[in-house]
């Protein structure tokens, strides 16, 4: 793999500070330009010191704030709780004139309730479309749907000795009893994809929203679906178990339910009318599980309807896109605890329990009348005074060069940690465990290892045309039950739902990543291919059109792949049934061989799709991206949370104008990238952040192609 590095000479690396009024003291602009001094010695020197702790800066940093003539000092650099550390103030002529809002003294978030009917500030019940009462009560209709036809096929073949004749392996009939069962099921799996994708991105802020007293919300409750092959506990564990139950059933219909449905019609011989004839009837006990395991999703999914009847979700819309992120902890209090977490293996290890809230805010001993929203802790302090300031003049931030050094890449970081930002094993030392070299390549080679030996069985001697013995029983018993049969549907299907179950969280997490693989460009790219990117919320086929559309040609082709492997098992369901065989005077399982060739051909491009899942380099990054906190990670002191043109938007169509049109004063539209950057605290990050920004440095980018 090449690998390039973006790096480019800062346009503008001087500063040039205000001018003092004349009846102004001189002496905090002189400490300031001192600590600008001190301070781009200090970031040239080989220990970065900008994105870790050193010991050879012992003085506190100060950075500037849009008072004039007061500092506040990093909350990280003493034992003092920023509380109670004191503030260096510069003397005012009058200082009892001084607006309040212009102090910098701990203030605390007051949680309050906006104002009714106020187009400034939205209510916060937004809940996603899929998870609306008349959604929900749309899935729930069909899952009674489906109770009711089994329970109808059921009764009338035990009451009628069957309901349809049969006429051969083949034709309509077969199609219908064969196949049309494992379509539907893989319909109402695909629905219910959509739906759990949704509760799982909604209910960190619902549980927020509620206000309810537990403190790993943020950092330990996933926001990315996990449902698939192993049932995901986790929403138990926050205290939510109506929704953990509903999942629970979610996961076993969509593991159970296919199967069972392949199996559920059997051709069993009858007399009537003094005749014999084969005739297609319901498995009885079949039938009744599978009347079992949809009569628990669809108490499921009631529940999920009832929790979201009327919610306060604390949301103004669908939270889908690091663009809505961005805008839900702009003013945020607990920014500050994110530290260099961008850099560790585990962001929830470096956090703290905290009972945190989403909704409108006020600020304590400050105008009541300036509401904000976002993520917030009542009572605690305000984590980010800058942002809270009205700008009455152009940025003050400090100014820093970003250059890459070679030679000394480690460092000691805040929880101690032995590694630093510019290191490739820590920029590039995660991905899903399922999407490691190592694992891609023992999937590959093991699917692949089985798919030619299952060609070679199938196709040496005939093997699968000419038929085979089935090796158990296959006279079918008063209930309808065959071994055979059952054998020979309900084993295959298995097989190939779990194929298509274990695709999916390799489709959720390419939708999750392509972000953060658009931003890792050397050059930039845009908002609409990056902040504004919202694959994990889309429907089946949409992506693959929009992924298409946006030349990520590698999630289309996996969220195609995602759907498209479900007709494994539709077709391992249905394509093996004994027949008796007069010539040789012996029951065998025979195949219908158009079904056959065409899985075989779904099973072959499920191997090779194997390998278009390998992440590449653009894919790496240095933590995981399945809870809020490790997406914050990447954004706390970001300038964007800062940025004008991004400040309080009331909706997304304000959100996404915003950022799809030129900022003002500017010809071109900005491109934003993934790298370390000059955070607002005057020290590099590792995240996102707009790729140039006037009077910086570009953002350093040590991405290759991306492939």
């Amino acid at each position: 793999m090449t690998e390039s590095t973006s790096r480019q000479v800062p346009r503008d690396s001087s500063y040039a500070g205000p001018s003092p009024a004349p009846a102004m003291d001189n002496i905090p602009y002189l400490r300031f330009a001192i600590n600008q001094l001190t301070r781009d010695e200090d970031t040239r020197s080989l220990r970065r010191p900008s994105s870790v702790t050193s010991e050879d800066y012992p003085v506190e940093r100060l950075v500037w704030d849009e008072g004039l003539g007061y500092f506040i000092r990093s909350p990280e650099a003493s034992n003092t709780p920023p509380a109670q550390q004191p503030l260096l103030q510069h003397p005012s002529p009058r200082p009892v004139d001084r607006p309040p809002q212009d102090s910098v003294e701990p203030e605390a978030f007051v949680a309050v309730e906006p104002p009714k009917d106020s187009l400034l500030y939205p209510r916060l019940d937004f809940v996603p479309v899929v998870l609306r009462p008349w959604a929900l009560v749309a899935v729930i209709f069909c899952s009674l749907l489906m109770i009711a036809g089994v329970v109808f096929c059921n009764v009338w073949s035990q009451r009628h000795q069957g309901f349809w004749d049969y006429d051969g392996i083949g034709g309509g009939r077969y199609f219908v009893v064969q196949f049309l069962p494992q379509i539907l099921a893989v319909s109402m799996t695909v629905w219910t994809f959509i739906i759990q994708a949704a509760v799982y991105r909604t209910m960190p802020f619902a549980i927020m929203a509620s206000e309810r007293k537990l403190g790993h919300v943020l950092d330990r409750l996933p926001i990315l679906s996990r449902n698939f092959l192993v049932p995901d506990f986790s929403q138990f564990q926050h205290g939510e178990p109506l929704v953990g139950f509903s999942l629970v059933s979610i996961w076993l219909s969509n593991v159970i339910a296919l199967p069972l449905l392949s199996c559920f019609f059997q051709a069993k011989f009858f007399i009537m009318e003094e005749r014999g004839t084969w005739r297609w009837t319901a498995v009885q006990d079949v039938g009744w599980t599978i009347v079992a395991v949809y009569g628990l999703l669809t108490i499921g999914l009631a529940i999920l309807m009832f929790r979201f009847v009327r919610t306060w979700s604390g949301l103004m819309w669908d939270p889908v896109s690091l663009a809505d992120l961005i805008s839900i902890i702009q003013r945020s209090n607990i920014l500050r605890d994110f530290e260099q977490s961008e850099i560790l293996p585990d962001v929830g290890d470096s956090l703290n329990p905290r009972v945190l809230r989403l909704g409108y805010w006020q600020l304590s001993n400050r105008n009541r009348e300036t509401t904000f929203y976002g993520i917030g802790e009542i009572a605690a302090s305000v984590g980010n005074p800058s942002l809270h300031f009205n700008e009455k003049s152009p940025e003050r931030q400090p100014l820093s060069r970003v250059s890459y050094d070679i030679e000394q890449q480690v460092g000691e970081g805040k929880y101690g940690f032995d590694e630093h930002m510019y290191a490739p094993s820590v920029r590039y030392r995660w991905t899903p465990w399922f999407l490691r070299d190592t694992f891609i390549v023992a999937w590959t080679v093991t699917i692949g290892a089985l798919f030619i030996a299952f060609v070679l069985v199938s196709f040496i001697h005939d093997a699968i045309r000419g038929g085979f013995p089935p090796r158990l029983p296959t006279l079918p018993s008063p209930k309808s039950f065959s071994s055979s049969n059952f054998l020979y549907s309900f084993i295959p299907a298995l097989i190939g739902n779990i194929l298509f179950l274990a695709w999916q969280p390799v489709d959720v997490y390419f939708r999750a990543l392509q972000p953060f693989a658009s931003l890792s460009s050397p050059q930039g790219t845009s908002a609409e291919q990056s902040l504004l990117l919202s694959y994990p919320s889309c429907f089946p086929f949409h992506v693959t059109a929009l992924a298409i559309l946006n030349k990520h040609y590698k999630v289309a082709w996996i969220s195609f792949m995602s759907v498209a492997s479900a007709a494994i098992p539709i077709l391992a369901g249905g394509v093996f049934i004994a027949l008796n065989y007069p010539s040789q005077g012996e029951i065998r399982i025979a195949a219908l061989m158009p079904a056959f060739y065409a899985m075989v051909a779904f099973c072959a491009l499920y191997t090779v799709s194997l390998l278009c899942t390998w992440p590449r380099r653009c894919r790496y990054l240095p933590h995981d991206i399945s809870t809020l906190a490790d997406q914050i990670s990447f954004l706390y002191q970001s300038p964007l949370l800062s940025d004008k043109i991004l400040r309080e938007p009331r909706s997304k169509a304000d959100l996404v104008t915003r950022l799809v049109m030129a900022p003002p004063g500017d010809r071109e539209h900005p491109l934003y990238g993934f790298g370390i950057y000059v955070g607002r605290d005057g020290k590099e990050h590792l995240g996102i952040d707009r790729f140039y920004r006037p009077g910086r440095a570009d953002m350093l980018i040590t991405t290759g192609s991306m492939k």
